[in-house]
């Protein structure tokens, strides 16, 4: 009997000794304004009941943040943890780049929340807000700091905000405005300044006549014939230009005057890239450029080059020029590479045969997609730049 009593003597004491050393999961419990100041000032603590994992929660208004970390039930934290891909209106949970966020986190090791489960969440601005924009005012709640809205208008009659839907910007938490800031602007179409270039080789007349009804009436019905947004050269060219057909960008040329000036003779040769180098010595020069004014070429042919166009082509366009060609397919088959080499882009290519209904409609719609999308001008318009 004394020998059963020791026994159970013991292994009571077995199992008090083992109570006293096992203890239960340790955490980080703390609540303070960042993950810095919660290791800083939060305190480890033994879980108790059922809290089976460390939990760590993040909220943040604006710029400002609060960080929780404690115990929790396994199934509670995560519950909590599914919340972070949940979507409420304009708002993602668990993300910086919104004005305000809540992240869950859970993890079931000793001491593991005192790291973070979210990207650090810092206090930052946007890039600066510019005082006002040409044609319009802008106005914002708080500058360029995190949270502040900012809102454009355009002031001057005849001039609307583009992108249309940019009347307001907001600086998010991730350091960035939450769209690119308008400008004010005339409707495109039909308002864009741009020059365009008409560079036709010493073709046939047929061609001209396809040129002229097809191509120029497009632009007249689609674009304003007002020169401040509109301009338009014509020059014929065979081996070298003809001179007496420049018709300069300063010279009005709407639909036909000086468009009946004499031809020089054929010679049977056509030297495009001589008659591109002619646009960019004597047109597009260093004096005309302007960042919010627009250059294109359209280069119409119906024979291919006896010079290389390449080099001087790829020089065109490193000045911000849009070239486009119109083969007319007639006389011989289009050398594709060399038109390629000329326009930059496939999309720039048309080829006609001359029973091409809207091939005028195509190119001209075509240009003013591209002037269109570029009436605020250069990327410095952008807070996000």
């Amino acid at each position: 009997m004394a020998s059963v009593l020791q026994a159970m003597l013991s292994l009571g004491l077995m199992l008090l000794c083992t109570s006293s050393i096992v203890q239960g999961l340790q955490c980080l419990e703390c609540s303070g304004n960042s993950e810095q100041d919660c290791r800083k000032n939060g305190k480890l603590v033994t879980c108790v009941n059922e809290q089976d994992v460390c939990a760590t929660t993040v909220r943040r208004y604006f710029s400002v943040s609060r960080v929780f970390k404690q115990c929790k039930q396994k199934q509670s934290c995560f519950n909590d943890m599914k919340q972070n891909w949940d979507k409420y209106g304009l708002r993602h949970r668990c993300t910086n780049n919104f004005l305000s966020s809540v992240c869950h986190c859970c993890c079931e090791e000793d001491s593991c929340n005192n790291l973070s489960c979210s990207s650090s969440i810092t206090a930052k601005t946007c890039n600066a807000v510019p005082d006002q924009i040409e044609n319009g005012r802008v106005y914002c709640t708080n500058g360029n700091k995190i949270g502040s809205q900012c809102y454009y208008s355009c002031t001057t009659s005849g001039f609307y905000l583009n992108p249309s839907d940019s009347t307001t910007l907001q600086c998010m938490g991730n350091g960035q405005w939450s769209k690119k800031a308008p400008c004010c602007a005339r409707p495109c179409p039909p308002y864009a300044p741009f020059d365009l270039v008409f560079l036709m080789n010493r073709f046939q007349p047929k061609a001209r006549r396809m040129i002229q009804e097809a191509v120029w009436w497009s632009f007249k019905k689609l674009w304003s014939t007002d020169p401040e947004y509109y301009r338009a050269s014509r020059i014929f060219f065979s081996t070298i230009v003809h001179p007496t057909t420049f018709i300069n960008l300063t010279e009005p040329w709407i639909g036909g005057t000086g468009a009946r000036r004499r031809l020089g003779p054929n010679d049977g040769i056509t030297n495009t890239g001589n008659a591109l180098r002619f646009v960019r010595d004597h047109v597009f020069v260093n004096d005309h450029r302007d960042v919010m004014h627009m250059d294109a070429i359209l280069v119409v042919l119906d024979q291919n080059s006896d010079d290389d166009v390449k080099e001087v082509a790829q020089a065109l366009r490193n000045d911000g020029v849009l070239i486009y060609t119109m083969f007319m397919d007639f006389n011989q088959p289009p050398n594709m590479q060399q038109l390629l080499d000329i326009t930059g882009e496939k999309e720039h290519i048309y080829i006609s045969d001359g029973q091409n209904e809207g091939i005028g409609d195509k190119i001209a719609k075509e240009m003013i997609g591209h002037m269109c999308a570029n009436v605020c001008g250069l990327d410095d318009h952008s807070h996000d730049k």
